[in-house]
């Protein structure tokens, strides 16, 4: 009798282990490949391991219960799991990336609250139905199955008798789950399959795209505890210094200039090409700088710049310990970038730094947006420029803002501005007596804007639908850039010099003529530039277009008052984008974007493809010399960089994971997943691939190597700030030292 129950029990057990296991790994295999294109074989074996392992550990722990209590406790679980997994199918059909624990909790609520219209058309539609029921099919098999799946467990709680009986399976289940487990890891770090990925190159999507969004989550949890109880470790290696080597030009290699004016001024920016291997594994990218007289015939002299670098002695700060021993001794390793010709050049201008909605440089166009076109061809003129896309509109702000990557997701911007903010253009230029004021023509609260954006060093503060600009502006979605911009120059123009940041909202999703209050304001100019120029684009490229259209009459306007008031040669206007634009697709991933690679014009396959743009900076003062080309690599992280030397603050090159581009600090763009792209060619790091520039080139296994250790470094020094506030550190040893 006793072996019978105990065969039952353990029939029982079994087909709950089983139920759960294959109720994970359906709902994962739906997921990966409702939201993911480009599969590897590996992945699925992965999907299989956790999602046993999982099953396993659940059901052994459920089955120690009696039936009823089962039959409440597994569609729970069930339940959670599906909620789970349609949660990120939205967020991942909504802004084409997978949102992490912070971004979800802190961005994407959010955003799935705020953009209610949006998240409707994505359930009420049948791809949305289709999902959501795929996902909630393990959690009606159950009321369907359960007697079958439940019927050998003991209707009561465990008697004294039965402890050791239902121990052994628990131990059972656990010791399974652990088998499992230890296959996926001993494939992941023994075999070296995604062993970066799950280690010292962790990044969410990936983590996800590869292993599964339960294991994703699991690594999620375990890096946010790292990230406040541990310290970050940077690899000890020379490559941040590795520039040095190309101080001194070989004669072996061919130096090739290319001559700019600035204010009257002839400069001279030579780029070195590398004819080896050994020289391709050093950072060839060195640019020197000359000063010219303005006689057009004098000789050519150089010039010796100092470098962006502040009187902090990180060595001695290292020397000191402490909770931040670690990062300033990273940060002393570190060559600041040099000073040039560029620095200071708009010292005591004014600044109108604009966050662009969904903007693209695909957009940019003579005919159609000539004031866009003039200011990306008549200042600094970007032209291998990327916007990283991580954390949505928050996370392209905080690129922007701070110069660093936002590791912390959504909560990135509020965890910095938690005790002030030191080294962003709204508190730089706030301590050179600017008047500052920042502004969003969408709701004032929206991803916690009125707690984070009034902590930016603004002194004017910071306005939004809410707490003043409703009055202002016509209550449509989404509102006008152009009237953002006629309510509130009046506020600063008069306030010389003026520092104002706004975050527009115009060129918002979703992009049709019905839904899209800018896209139907401006769709006759769009079909009728279209008819022009004999184009056939869809409707949703020509929504987006047009939506975009009302950020040109925008800027127009702002330069045609800067121009009436005089003061467009001492006026800087910087616009980036915040993201690409993830709304033209609704049912898209990488290598299944039809109506982004029809606006880009080629196929997007890539992040790299994806994240390309156009980023402009201009001043009136530029206009009458010939544009300033940067063909290097750049990307969002860069433009504060950029700025600080232009404006001629103090900084110091070595505390931005960016660069300034005008100096001679390496061309370096890295994304979310540890790609990366320099001048010499392009990084995959999940495929473990490089790709020269220049198909003849023959780059060293070295050279990928440090910039790989590189890129490693500068994404744990962009978590460190964070979990360390250590701008706060640095900022509190400057002051020390004055």
């Amino acid at each position: 009798m006793m072996n019978s129950q105990k065969i039952k029990r353990k029939r029982g057990s079994i087909r709950l282990a089983v139920f759960l296991s294959l109720s994970c790994f359906y709902t994962e295999i739906v997921f990966k490949l409702s939201v993911e294109t480009l599969h590897t074989g590996s992945s699925f074996v992965f999907l299989a391991l956790f999602s046993l392992c999982a099953g396993l550990v659940v059901s052994g722990v459920i089955s120690l219960l009696p039936k009823k209590a089962v039959q409440i406790l597994t569609p729970c679980c069930l339940g959670f799991l599906s909620l789970i997994f349609i949660v990120e199918f939205l967020v991942y059909r909504q802004f084409k990336v997978a949102y992490d624990l912070n971004t979800i909790l802190n961005a994407a609520t959010d955003a799935l609250g705020g953009f209610g219209a949006d998240i409707r058309r994505l359930i009420f539609c049948f791809d949305g139905i289709s999902h959501i029921t795929l996902f909630l099919l393990p959690f009606i098999l159950w009321f369907v199955l359960r007697e079958k799946i439940t019927g050998q467990l003991p209707k009561k709680s465990i008697r004294p008798r039965r402890t050791g009986q239902s121990v052994y399976f628990f131990l059972a289940h656990l010791a399974g789950g652990a088998a499992c487990y230890g296959a996926a890891l001993f494939l992941i770090l023994c075999c070296g399959l995604h062993k970066d990925i799950y280690t010292n190159q962790y990044n969410f999507e990936s983590a996800v795209m590869q292993f599964g969004l339960g294991e994703g989550l699991c690594l999620d949890i375990r890096n946010l505890v790292s990230a406040k109880t541990f310290a970050h470790a940077f690899e000890s290696t020379e490559v941040e210094s590795v520039q040095d080597a190309g101080n001194t030009p070989s004669k072996d290699i061919p130096v090739k200039g290319r001559e700019k004016n600035v204010s009257g001024g002839k400069i001279i920016v030579q780029a070195k090409e590398a004819a080896s291997a050994q020289e391709a594994a050093v950072l060839r990218e060195e640019v020197s700088q000359s000063a010219k007289t303005a006689q057009e015939d004098e000789t050519v002299m150089p010039v010796a710049y100092g470098q962006s670098v502040s009187s902090v002695d990180f060595t001695a700060l290292a020397a000191a310990g402490g909770n931040c021993a670690d990062i300033d001794a990273y940060v002393s390793t570190l060559t600041p970038s040099s000073q040039n010709a560029y620095t200071g050049a708009f010292a005591g201008k004014n600044l109108i730094l604009i966050c662009a909605e969904a903007f693209s440089g695909s957009l940019i166009d003579p005919e159609l947006t000539p004031t866009l076109y003039r200011l990306s061809t008549k200042g600094i003129n970007f032209n291998d420029y990327y916007q990283q896309s991580i954390a949505g509109t928050t996370g392209g702000e905080y690129q922007l803002l701070f110069g660093l990557i936002p590791t912390s997701g959504g909560s990135s911007i509020k965890e910095i501005t938690q005790n002030g903010t030191h080294t962003n253009m709204g508190a730089l230029l706030n301590d050179k007596g600017y008047f500052g004021m920042t502004f969003h023509n969408s709701t004032y609260t929206y991803y916690d804007r009125h707690e984070t954006h009034t902590k930016l060093g603004y002194s004017g503060g910071y306005m939004g639908v809410g707490n003043g600009l409703e009055d202002l502006i016509s209550p449509k979605w989404p509102a006008s850039d152009l009237e953002l911009m006629q309510e509130t120059l009046p506020m600063y123009m008069d306030k010389q010099p003026f520092n104002v940041y706004y975050m527009t909202v115009s060129g918002h999703s979703v992009y049709d003529f019905g839904n899209n209050a800018m896209s139907r304001e401006n769709k006759d100019a769009v079909d009728a530039w279209c008819e022009e120029k004999n184009l056939s684009y869809t409707e949703p490229v020509r929504a987006y277009i047009a939506a975009n259209l009302e950020l040109e009459k925008a800027v127009d306007y702002l330069v045609e008052t800067l121009e009436e008031k005089g003061i467009a040669n001492d006026t800087v206007i910087c616009i980036v984008p915040d993201h690409f634009p993830y709304g033209l697709d609704s049912d898209a991933s990488l290598g299944n974007m039809p109506y982004l690679s029809e606006l880009y014009g080629y196929p997007v396959n890539t992040y790299e493809e994806r994240d390309r743009s156009r980023a402009i900076i201009w001043c009136g003062a530029l206009e009458d010399d010939e544009p300033i080309i940067v063909d290097t690599p750049a990307s969002s992280v860069d433009i504060l960089p950029t700025l600080c030397n232009l404006f001629g603050v103090e900084w110091d090159s070595r505390l931005y994971v960016g660069r300034d581009v005008l100096s001679d600090a390496l061309p370096l763009v890295f994304f979310g997943n540890y790609d990366w792209k320099t001048d010499l060619g392009h990084y995959n790091s999940t495929k473990n691939i490089f790709t020269p520039t220049d198909e003849n080139a023959d780059i060293s296994e070295d050279y990928v190597k440090q910039i790989s250790s590189i890129v490693r470094n500068r994404m744990t020094f962009s978590k460190s700030v964070l979990s360390h506030d250590y701008y706060t550190h640095v900022y509190n040893a400057a002051s020390a030292s004055e």
